[in-house]
């Protein structure tokens, strides 16, 4: 099935290009505490085992907002422009 040839797929981008384990790059979870890199539970606002929405929410925006999205780049730039703000704390 499909999931089997995502396997192949990683396998074969693993050996062409060396990627390696998370560990390799990022360290393991005892020495990311070690070195004081733990997870910033700041970052995240709804907590522990909730899935964040992503900022992207023009699938859920009314119809009009949609139609101006497609037509008007500029208005997908300046929600982001608010999101970003919002997630930097300048509100």
């Amino acid at each position: 099935g499909i999931c089997h040839g995502a396997w192949v797929l990683a396998a074969i981008q693993k050996k062409a290009w060396g990627f390696q384990r998370d560990e390799v790059y990022i360290g393991t979870a005892e020495e990311r505490a070690k070195m004081n890199k733990g997870d910033n539970t700041a970052q995240s606002h709804v907590g522990v085992g909730h899935i964040a929405k992503l900022p992207n929410f023009a699938q859920n925006a009314p119809q009009s907002l949609k139609d101006l999205l497609e037509t008007d780049p500029s208005v997908g730039a300046y929600i982001n422009s608010i999101y970003d703000d919002i997630e930097n704390g300048k509100n």
